[in-house]
């Protein structure tokens, strides 16, 4: 099954948002824009129309502490009643989006908080993927699969089950490249101390 990442920019406190990573992946993106944001940058509008079936904006129309994070949260709160089994990120530095991430999580809902578009797992590149998942390995010794096919598992798990099969062997032999890990003919895999 294939999961639906749901990206929703805080766009007050994050305004270097990467869109060209979500072409061709299984992402929308909710750009919520504060009252301040009457004018956009040429640029950004040109990146926008690219991807316009994958991003909506949303213009809070309101000032205010928290006007916008109240807004986030209810787009957020409507999405999740139509798709409960998305994964939903919000790309925000304000670590006040915490509270809401944990909410989602207690009621059995994927959810985090990233400070940029390069963080979220579903769009990162290979050398990214390796990174992250040779940190989580290094950091978890005690969780690390002791075979092949549970640690394809595991890096279908850690990005949603949105990576192809080819991405997902891709991130194996990254691993295996950057000594992370081996490999036996067996299916037994070995880490690196």
């Amino acid at each position: 099954m294939s999961r639906t990442n749901y990206i929703f920019v805080d766009f007050e406190n994050v305004q270097e948002a990467d869109f060209d990573r979500i072409a061709d992946r299984p992402v929308k993106v909710t750009v919520v824009l504060g009252e301040q944001h009457k004018r956009l940058p040429v640029d950004l509008v040109k990146k926008l129309l690219r991807l316009a079936g994958q991003i909506e904006l949303i213009e809070t129309g309101r000032a205010g502490k928290n006007a916008l994070d109240l807004v986030l949260a209810q787009h957020i709160g409507a999405v999740r009643k139509g798709d409960p089994h998305g994964y939903f990120h919000i790309v925000s530095k304000d670590k006040g989006f915490d509270a809401l991430i944990g909410h989602l999580k207690d009621n059995g809902t994927l959810a985090r908080r990233h400070a940029s578009f390069s963080e979220i797992p579903v769009l990162m590149n290979a050398t990214e993927r390796v990174s992250l998942i040779s940190r989580q390995l290094k950091t978890n010794p005690e969780n690390r699969p002791k075979n092949t096919k549970t640690l394809r598992s595991q890096i279908q798990t850690m990005f949603g089950r949105s990576l192809s099969e080819a991405e997902t062997e891709d991130t194996l032999r990254g691993l295996v490249r950057e000594k992370t890990v081996a490999l036996s003919s067996e299916g037994k895999v070995t880490y690196a101390p």
